[in-house]
């Protein structure tokens, strides 16, 4: 079944599918960037509070949203198939998945942050900010489980629109919520920030719960059989736990990154937290690629046609050079501009101090965000193909050896810069993309068959 009008693989095909999931992507990536522009203006403990949380945070929210998100890559392979009817399927189960995800996230909620972070009131803020991002954790993994429903058929319309405006609320909401209004609403700081992204996101769950149960999609691709069908839901987590896991590993990983530069200096994780809020505003290119190459592939490998794929991975590699280099124009003219904004507080010889680095590590981002691009790349292929213990296996072994270690060992027993900590970060994700391309080479993952096993 063919998703374009364009050519399998062709560059017109990948943007046509990839730009929609980029602006999805941009939508919960955008939400947390706008949490960080305000909180730097609110104060500096909370934004280094929300730097240092938040990625522990999202090890867990946005684990169990990958776990959902697999449903996409049955949806595609059905709908590459011709088994439209059979589509609401499997983003039921992970619907139920994500509501028995609650027996996770509220208990994190209520005991989580003392568990992470202790007593010590200067955590508080860290506390505050973790537990009400668990108190709607399950919101994300709906989201995952409905965007797979559109996703899986190239359909992105809704999703866009969806985005636009669940973005506009969480900018209102976050004004709002986070430096309050007068008499009328005392300022909530990181916790109205945490509710501001974590309101957005309901809407956007019930914005495409509407449309996925209306009437013609309940007759024509099944969205009605919403009953748990264990050996289906069964399918769906073996397929999707391994990615799921290696998030979390990943994101454990990058957590404790953050927090040795914590330790390290205060200039260490604030430099650490923009750099991160920058890559987060802009990783939404490589997400919505990695979506796109996965889609195609699916659906490739479903119409068992993969003859495309090469091509797809040349159109691939070209867009994130393309967008390389608008990365590295951007950060050469407005880096002292992003510098004056987050050091809007400081001394005229402190922003000068910390600029220096700053600028050093923008540029570290361009080349740390290509080469993460590319690996993303390649995990879309493999996600799409089913080979995803691969993809658990080899990048668990690849964040803890080759980020976390080094970081450790270079920087915080040898007290290295926040400039040497960028460097690893790029050398981290070149390695671990070379090993997946390595993976793609030897062809193994073609020998996966998700349709053989969905109907057994």
């Amino acid at each position: 079944m063919t998703l374009t009008p364009y050519k399998s693989g062709s560059l017109k095909e990948m943007m046509y599918i990839a730009f929609p999931l980029m602006l999805s992507s941009l939508s919960v990536s955008s939400m947390v960037f706008v949490d960080r522009l305000f909180l730097a203006r609110f104060s500096v403990p909370a934004f280094n509070a929300v730097s240092n949380a938040m990625t522990l945070g999202w090890a867990f929210v946005f684990g169990w949203m990958v776990l959902t998100s697999i449903a996409e890559v049955f949806v595609a392979q059905y709908n590459g198939a011709g088994q439209k009817e059979r589509l609401g399927e499997p983003v039921w189960q992970m619907i139920w998945l994500s509501i028995f995800s609650a027996l996770f996230f509220i208990p994190l909620s209520l005991y989580g942050g003392e568990w992470f972070y202790g007593v010590d009131p200067e955590r508080q803020l860290e506390k505050d900010y973790f537990s009400w991002m668990m108190l709607f954790g399950p919101s994300l993994p709906l989201y995952g489980a409905l965007c797979g429903f559109f996703v899986g058929q190239g359909k992105m319309y809704l999703m866009t629109v969806v985005a636009v405006v669940a973005n506009l609320l969480n900018a209102g909401l976050d004004y709002v919520l986070i430096f309050g209004l007068g008499s009328y609403l005392s300022p909530m700081g990181v916790v109205g920030a945490a509710i501001a992204t974590s309101g957005s996101s309901v809407f956007q769950v019930f914005a495409l719960a509407a449309v996925f149960l209306n009437a013609r999609n309940r007759r024509e691709c099944g969205t009605n059989r919403f009953a748990l069908q264990p050996y289906h839901f069964w399918q769906c987590v073996r397929i999707g736990l391994p990615s799921a896991l290696f998030i979390v590993i990943e994101l454990c990983g990058w957590a404790s990154f953050y927090h040795m530069m914590a330790l390290v200096s205060e200039q260490h994780i604030l430099i650490a937290g923009i750099s991160q809020s920058m890559v987060i505003l802009f990783f939404f290119f490589a997400e919505g690629i990695s979506k796109a190459a996965s889609t195609l592939t699916g659906n490739l490998i479903g119409a068992k046609q993969m003859i495309g794929i090469p091509q797809m991975i040349r159109s691939g590699i070209y867009l994130h050079a393309l967008f390389f280099l608008i990365l590295l124009g951007l950060f050469w003219g407005f880096a002292d501009e992003v510098a004056a904004y987050f050091f809007s507080g400081a001394s005229k010889e402190a922003i000068a101090s910390l600029g220096t680095s700053l600028r050093f590590c923008l540029f570290s981002i361009c080349f740390y965000l290509f080469c993460e691009g590319i690996r993303l790349l390649f995990a879309g292929i493999l996600t799409a193909a089913g080979d995803t213990l691969f993809l658990m296996c080899a990048g668990s072994v690849s964040v803890w050896a080759l980020l976390v270690l080094p970081t450790y060992f270079w920087i915080v027993q040898r007290h290295g810069s926040i400039e040497e900590a960028s460097l690893i970060c790029v050398c981290y994700s070149l390695i671990a993309g070379m090993l997946y391309f390595w993976r793609i080479g030897t062809g193994q993952w073609k020998a996966i068959s998700l349709m053989a096993e969905q109907n057994t």
